[in-house]
């Protein structure tokens, strides 16, 4: 019969959740390595300005993010398609479910090792760039 799910053991089902939670980890760190985040110029009065060539960076951030995240997941959705397709339909909402998961774990890693953004700089000088934090903050450029 054609409607029915074959059973697929727990410990395969979870190993491959894992493997997509590794892929995000793996997306985290390529988005910290590839990201060119803005970068704020400190001038001679002190102040740190983020100039307007330098702002079209902020929306690169995200792109990067977001192409991490489709490599990532059309890496695991190719292989569960394979290896889970007795799942049948029940695929669709772990897929969705581990996806978005991996994608929070992404972020974090970017977030803990990408740059600490000017305000957390010491004693920054004149002329110095300032790289901001990685952050998905805009839909927009």
């Amino acid at each position: 019969m054609s409607g029915l799910v074959k059973p697929i053991s727990p410990a395969k089902l979870m190993s491959w959740v894992a493997v997509m939670l590794l892929l995000g980890v793996a997306a985290g760190l390529a988005w910290q390595w590839l990201a060119r985040p803005a970068e704020w110029e400190v001038r001679a009065d002190g102040s740190i300005v983020l100039t307007e060539i330098a702002a079209r960076d902020q929306f690169g951030v995200i792109v990067v993010f977001v192409l991490a995240g489709i490599i990532a997941s059309l890496i695991w959705g190719f292989a569960t398609t394979v290896a889970l397709r007795d799942l049948g339909w029940r695929l669709t909402p772990l897929a969705i479910l581990t996806t978005i998961a991996a994608a929070v774990i992404a972020w974090q890693v970017g977030l803990a090792l990408g740059p600490v953004g000017p305000k957390e700089a010491v004693d920054p000088a004149v002329g110095d760039l300032l790289p901001s934090k990685l952050k998905i903050d805009s839909v927009a450029p």
